[in-house]
């Protein structure tokens, strides 16, 4: 995401979830790190936020002024708390959790708790998921209105495919070994197989396991396969905050790190 400006330029940007006037340099945004002096939200907390609006409301508009319509139907997967407090004020929203009440694993028959949704926010997911892939994207659609809006996000590169880090992994384990991080990973077939080098924890070690890097063309392959017209939001939107410069933060894959937010519109 590029605005075309050194490192060592200001960005001026009026945060979109709490309003905060803000000022940082270029260099130092970063789509994880908080930088908002109101709410600390990061810069992809921000990017969701436009991304809702946009696929709302049809324009990007401040948090706050989002219309209140107890009608409008919506989940979210484990967002964060700041902007999903709001969204159950504004709307029939619920937060939902993996591990704990309100429920939702999405590759389950879970998703059939929550139909006939008119919003979707489900980002920082699909890294996570076990295949196959698919059940959890077909889901999701299942769970949506014709014309219902998805706000998707998970780590990708720009390459056609996607790189899987255990393939054909039913089920897993971690385990530490020294200072050695092991993944023991059982396959279809019974057989089971250790890895000991590239493991990535987001959230710190042994936390939450990353199970792929998605090729971009791949990725938005899947979500057409799943009925979704999938919009791509790779322009800088710097007076909200919503800005990082491209960097190849995963130079093992040898593919720039793409990040973007995305509006998927059911069909």
């Amino acid at each position: 995401m590029d605005l075309d400006i050194n490192a060592d330029k200001m960005v001026q940007f009026n945060c979109n979830i709490c309003g905060k006037s803000n000022a940082g340099l270029a260099g130092d945004f970063h789509r994880e790190l908080p930088n908002c002096t109101g709410c600390n939200s990061t810069p992809r907390f921000r990017g969701i936020v436009h991304a809702l609006s946009l696929g709302l409301f049809k324009s990007s508009i401040p948090l706050s002024k989002f219309p209140t319509d107890l009608h409008l139907k919506g989940i979210g997967m484990s967002e964060w708390d700041v902007y999903a407090k709001v969204l159950a004020k504004k709307f029939a929203f619920t937060n939902t959790f993996y591990h704990q009440e309100p429920k939702l694993d999405v590759t389950s028959e879970d998703w059939k708790n929550f139909q006939d949704l008119d919003f979707m926010i489900c980002t920082e997911v699909f890294e996570h998921v076990l295949q196959p892939l698919e059940v959890g994207f077909r889901n999701m659609r299942q769970m949506l209105k014709k014309g219902g809006v998805l706000v998707f996000s998970t780590p990708f590169v720009a390459a056609p495919h996607t790189i899987e880090h255990f393939p054909g992994m039913t089920d897993f384990t971690t385990c530490k070994i020294g200072d050695t991080w092991l993944v023991v990973s059982r396959k279809a077939d019974g057989s089971y197989e250790v890895y000991d080098k590239n493991i990535c924890f987001h959230g710190g070690p042994g936390t939450v396991l990353e199970m792929r890097i998605f090729g971009r063309d791949e990725l938005v392959a899947q979500l057409g396969a799943a009925r979704f017209e999938t919009q791509i939001l790779s322009q800088a939107e710097a007076d909200i905050g919503y800005y990082w410069p491209t960097v190849v933060d995963r130079p093992e894959f040898g593919f720039p790190g793409e990040h973007y937010i995305m509006i998927c519109r059911a069909i």
